[in-house]
């Protein structure tokens, strides 16, 4: 309902600007409805006495303070590139899911604080109302509407920023049942366990925090690709019977909707230099149009008819395989001269694992040296996909 009535083509979430809308009907919603709860749980408090639900309220305080946060974020982000920042301004959205997160981390911790005041002071609540259980009620209801809005929105456009208020949302939600939980104990036996329930919902809300730190930080440095995604680019790039095969795959990511990569792809040194530069304007044209991702590709020309280097080539596929069945490499040429032959390569190291560079080239050595002379170049670099 929110989408249709306030969303212009709410269907088209690849178009930075209706992401931005998404962005500001979600954070109007949340400023709303949690500038509500936050008003109706500290005047409960007050009147009970009651420090988690004061703490609660303060706490839905900060959350429209991050809906508030969320908006900027969403108009920053949707704002078109510019000579500074020619890679767009998307990357505001992760920033604000930062901040989110960092909010909920310091209001978890404050909330541990003042439960453990609590019981150290051994704090009483006042006489319990029918009021105090309507706002706490109200509360969950106002939450679980926030929370499927949030959900909805973050799983329809992808955002980390709406996933960090939905995480935080879940968190109240916890929080505020907690509290109706300790309150009704209370209630019926007389025994105040408000601040050790204060300290369960503090010590998860602290938890998730550190979680969603972990998943909005990591984009930001910059992560692998999704496989499908990297598979899909493969297929399309080696559609064509004359691609023979790619390697250094690099894609960046500035946004959900602002992707660039690069390839090397290999070809036959004898084709047409013009029919082949044709076809890769072809191709980085369908990438683009299918997957949004601005493609550049480098051609690596290979003498495919050369019988000394497709020898060359299975000799030291078989060494390598021998020292790591799942070894990679690429960019395989040979240079002759007239003392020796240099065989030059690119060897793949994953980040797992550690190669003896000096280990290979003795096994490479022992092999090549029943043939004649060689010298082995080889570059090591580490694996991006």
């Amino acid at each position: 309902m929110l989408k249709k009535l306030f969303i212009k083509n709410y269907q088209n979430t690849s178009d930075p600007i209706v992401r931005g809308k998404y962005g500001t009907v979600a954070s109007f919603f949340g400023i709303i409805t949690n500038a509500l709860i936050c008003t109706l749980k500290i005047i409960a408090g007050v009147i009970l006495g009651s420090i988690s639900i004061i703490a609660d309220g303060v706490n839905n305080l900060t959350d429209a303070g991050s809906s508030i946060m969320t908006l900027i974020g969403f108009k920053l982000s949707s704002r078109p590139a510019d000579k500074e920042h020619p890679y767009g301004h998307e990357r505001y959205e992760q920033i604000t899911a930062l901040i989110i997160s960092l909010v909920m981390f310091a209001i978890g911790v404050l909330f541990f604080y003042s439960s453990v005041q609590k019981i150290i002071n051994n704090e009483g609540i006042n006489q319990i109302t029918l009021f105090t259980y309507a706002v706490l009620v109200l509360s969950l209801i106002l939450k679980l509407m926030q929370l499927f809005v949030y959900l909805n929105f973050a799983k329809s456009i992808n955002s980390l920023t709406l996933k960090a208020s939905a995480l935080d949302t879940r968190n109240d939600l916890i929080t505020t049942a907690t509290t109706l939980i300790s309150i009704i104990i209370i209630d019926l036996t007389g025994v105040n366990i408000d601040a050790y329930a204060g300290l369960i919902v503090s010590s998860f809300i602290i938890y998730s925090s550190l979680s969603m730190l972990k998943e909005t930080i990591s984009p930001l440095l910059g992560v692998l690709p999704d496989k499908e995604e990297v598979e899909k680019l493969k297929r399309i790039v080696l559609k064509d019977s004359r691609i023979l095969g790619v390697h250094d795959i690099i894609i960046h990511e500035y946004g959900k909707t602002v992707h660039f990569a690069s390839l090397h792809a290999e070809v036959d040194c004898n084709e047409n230099f013009t029919e082949i530069h044709d076809l890769i304007d072809n191709i980085e044209r369908e990438v683009f149009n299918e997957m949004n991702i601005k493609l550049s590709i480098h051609l690596d020309p290979l003498d495919i008819n050369n019988k000394d280097r497709q020898k060359y080539l299975s000799i030291v596929e078989r060494v390598l395989k021998g020292y790591d069945s799942k070894v990679k490499f690429h960019d395989f040429r040979i240079v002759d001269g007239v003392t020796h032959c240099n065989i030059i390569f690119d060897l793949i190291i994953p980040f797992d694992k550690k190669y003896n560079l000096e280990e290979i080239v003795k096994l490479l050595d022992d092999e090549f040296s029943k043939i004649g002379k060689f010298y082995f170049v080889i570059e090591t670099e580490p694996e991006y996909i």
